[in-house]
């Protein structure tokens, strides 16, 4: 569930990625957009997904913040949305890789049992 080696370094590059585009258009955006709150939604989003915290989740909200920003835009949609759109959906169901904060805090547990027969002393 959370690749290491080349896969999780993708994953962490398409994550990476993926947060840097939500932050290009977070400042881009300011201007328009008058709500702090919504500005510093938007940044928690965007830094939730570089370090890969809740990836499945954040990256859903990606796609949420893009589709509904999309019409008060006023322009048309870009296929640079399109591709990080897409990226996100596939963030979704694939996870956050290995080099995550999720495989830090989710990831596979060692579970060693006593040897039959020895006490717990």
């Amino acid at each position: 569930m959370f690749p290491t080696g080349r896969p999780g370094i993708a994953l962490l590059l398409l994550r990476a990625g993926l947060g840097s585009t939500l932050l290009h258009a977070v400042l881009a955006r300011s201007a328009i957009v008058d709500s702090t709150w919504v500005v510093a939604a938007f940044w928690l989003v965007a830094i939730a997904l570089c370090v890969g915290f809740l990836t499945p989740v954040t990256a859903a909200l990606y796609v949420v913040i893009q589709i509904t920003a999309w019409p008060f835009s006023g322009t048309a949609i870009e296929p640079l949305q399109v591709c990080a759109i897409l990226i996100a959906v596939a963030l979704a169901m694939l996870g956050p890789g290995g080099y995550s904060l999720d495989a830090r805090l989710f990831g596979r547990r060692q579970v060693i049992f006593p040897a039959h027969g020895e006490d717990d002393n």
